[in-house]
């Protein structure tokens, strides 16, 4: 190579081949004017971040704590949100229409002797609700079940679970055990 050719060479940080400067598109923001990398790498890039072509960067998925949640979903809102909760008021609307869900058991290590029997349509959102508030984020999702009326079912699981336990709001003083023959016989009826 003689020494003008090396002036026409230019480096690709990104595929780490030294090309022909005509191979780089043209930039304003770096000093010499020329794109650090090769036309190919660009278009490689380009396509990987192009909202259109990657899933995960498209405007109209909704991410929900980092999970991809379906457009079928009843309370679907493209964006990315920590809880369901945060997704927009006008989705809270869709929450009281919805009738199906999960009946669910809750349980904390510092409440011993106690399960919260609760119901949502998405358990894990709501788990992750209840983590917020404990700095030791040591609620334990014990089980849950997928009901067509979670209210209804939780009404239900909540009368049979007070006839046999003591009861303090939805908390139950019995075994996570104990409390899964209950709720999963009331579950069976809501299928």
């Amino acid at each position: 190579m003689i020494q003008e050719d090396l002036f026409e060479m230019k480096h690709c940080n990104t595929c780490n081949e030294t090309k022909a400067i005509s191979e780089f598109p043209k930039d304003r923001t770096t000093r010499d004017g020329l794109n650090h990398r090769c036309r190919s790498c660009m278009k490689v890039h380009n396509a990987k971040h192009n909202p259109n072509n990657n899933p995960y960067h498209n405007k109209l998925n909704m991410y929900v704590n980092g999970k991809y949640i379906s457009r079928s979903h009843p309370l679907y809102k493209p964006g990315r949100y920590k809880h369901f909760g945060e997704a927009a008021f006008s989705s809270l609307e869709k929450d009281n229409r919805t009738v199906e869900g999960q009946v669910y058991a809750i349980t904390n290590p510092n409440f011993p002797d106690w399960v919260k029997i609760g119901m949502a349509i998405d358990a894990e959102d709501r788990l992750n609700g209840y983590q917020t508030s404990s700095p030791f984020r040591d609620y334990v999702l014990q089980y849950r079940y997928d009901v067509n009326d979670r209210r209804q079912a939780e009404s239900q699981a909540h009368t049979e679970l007070q006839k046999l336990y003591e009861r303090r709001g939805e908390w139950f003083k019995c075994t996570p055990e104990q409390a899964r023959v209950v709720v999963s016989s009331t579950a069976e009826e809501y299928k």
